[in-house]
């Protein structure tokens, strides 16, 4: 366990010193960049994420939770990615022109053009993060991170206050690829397999077909907001959602690398030494929504004045978006962990079953309501997603031992946190006056939440307090750290 522990530290300190720095990039963007350059990138985007699901063909979650990985098929998994990439690169170029078309914004033919070049460089970058990650290679994958998101920084800033417009974001894309590649090269282990072939295929297709139906769905649910959208309204209301979505996903861009890095290999050992999955998944949900909901009520609550600061006045149009995706993010964490649980214990496809039924219900209820308003689509997709709730709820159930009761049991003592941070966010809200300057009032949130969230997780004993200690060890003095642990440990018991 300690072993876990400390890859984990490790894999949040270095992924969110890169996330400081991409939160950097993304306020300065905000203010270099207006909602319809946003826009048309994010409508790219996620052709890009479609087609990347053929491209990876599940081989990064197989090359993962493989029991008996040898070199041989190793060697077979990069084989298989180069095809997929290669072969997917050439119809993202030639069809450009008709994406382009169908939006009417030529702007979106150029950036698939150039990210044309990234999936020609992405299958090594992925091969090689699939092996450290299956490896719990932790401190190698942070120089990886670190290195490329500085290099991504710097491009994408750079190429934005020169007038690349939405170009700069596609070029500086292609470059961080590059880097990253180059840097994986230099870190990995002796003896790691650099030569591909295109034999034995089998394995990893027979695990990857599985695979790639449930990621299939997984993007199209979240393609949603900018195909229909962009379609319907424009890319104006796809870059406001667009920035309202990244507002709510601060946590998941915080908390996300870290348990997408550890998830699968992590539940695929205890899967194959036979060891229950269900206590394991609820004490991470536990952990998960701990930590979450609180932010999830701040964001809500004071989305106005925190996109203000961070994003700039242009933005604020977004607000009322932002508390309908916080609903919908609250709801499904508690059971994000099942896709990726699913994966380890190598039954892919019923991964696609809540996503599917996420993916058709969305889809309904927006044509149903004729949501070509940007707060109406929101909260459409908000209802869809409380609709399809029991259906991971039930697969976890039957799948992977989390059982109903292990799961109220896991969100009761999160919920009890989160309802003291609320009371406290909201009493906030009700005491400052609305001429307090916006600034003032996140640096008043960033004070009294998380002092908040300290009090509950002490005074309802959640088990989060056990690992603050941990932490805390890693990232203060020693003697310090040793002052402020008993307040955590003994409540924890």
């Amino acid at each position: 366990m300690q072993p876990l522990r400390r890859s984990l530290i490790i894999t949040f300190l270095s992924t969110n010193s890169g996330t400081v720095i991409q939160f950097v990039v993304v306020m300065i963007l905000s203010r270099l960049l207006n909602p319809s350059e946003v826009g048309i990138f994010s409508i790219t985007s996620v052709f890009i994420s479609i087609l990347s699901i053929f491209r990876d063909f599940g081989v990064t979650s197989y090359i993962q939770r493989e029991k008996d990985l040898t070199v041989e098929k190793t060697r077979s998994a990069l084989g298989l990615l180069l095809t997929s990439s290669w072969l997917l690169a050439a119809i993202l170029y030639f069809s450009s022109g008709m994406v382009a078309d169908f939006y009417h914004q030529p702007g979106i033919g150029e950036v698939m053009r150039v990210l044309t070049i990234s999936f020609f460089l992405l299958p090594f970058a992925s091969y090689f993060y699939a092996l450290l990650a299956r490896n719990l290679q932790s401190g190698r994958q942070a120089v990886v991170n670190i290195i490329s998101t500085v290099t991504y920084a710097i491009t994408c800033v750079s190429l934005a206050y020169l007038g690349f417009s939405y170009m700069a974001l596609a070029w500086a894309n292609v470059v961080n690829i590059a880097v990253t590649i180059l840097v994986f090269v230099c870190v990995c282990p002796p003896g790691t397999p650099f030569i591909p072939s295109f034999r034995n295929l089998r394995s990893p297709i027979r695990f990857g077909s599985g695979a790639i139906l449930g990621n299939l769905i997984n993007q199209a649910n979240a393609a949603v907001p900018d195909l229909v959208l962009g379609k319907l309204s424009g890319p104006h209301n796809v870059g406001l959602y667009s920035r309202a979505n990244g507002l709510v996903g601060i946590f998941q861009l915080i908390a996300g690398p870290t348990i997408n890095y550890h998830a699968v290999p992590y539940i695929a050992r205890q899967h194959h030494a036979g060891e229950p999955l269900g206590p394991i998944l609820a004490k991470s949900v536990g952990y998960l929504t701990c930590l979450a909901w609180p932010v999830y009520i701040v964001t809500a609550a004071f989305a106005a004045p925190i996109i203000h600061v961070l994003y700039g006045a242009k933005w604020v149009e977004a607000a009322p978006v932002v508390v309908f995706i916080c609903i919908q993010a609250a709801t499904r964490i508690g059971f994000s962990l099942c896709e990726p649980a699913l994966l380890a214990i190598g039954k892919p496809y019923l991964s696609a079953v809540s996503s599917g039924a996420g993916l058709i219900v969305r889809l309904a209820l927006v044509l149903l309501l004729g949501a070509d308003d940007v707060v109406m689509f929101a909260a459409a997709l908000c209802v869809a997603d409380l609709l399809v709730l029991p259906v991971p709820a039930i697969l976890m159930a039957r799948h992977l031992g989390y059982s109903y009761a292990l799961a109220f049991a896991s969100l009761l003592t999160s919920a009890k946190v989160a309802l003291l941070c609320l009371a406290v966010v909201l009493g906030l809200k009700a005491l400052l006056p609305d001429q307090v300057p916006a600034l003032l009032v996140v640096i008043l949130l960033g004070l009294v939440t998380p002092a908040a969230w300290v009090l509950g997780i002490i005074l309802f004993r959640h088990p989060i307090a056990e690992e603050v200690p941990v932490f805390l060890r890693t990232i203060l003095p020693a003697a310090l750290a040793e002052r402020i642990a008993p307040w955590f440990i003994p409540r924890a018991r």
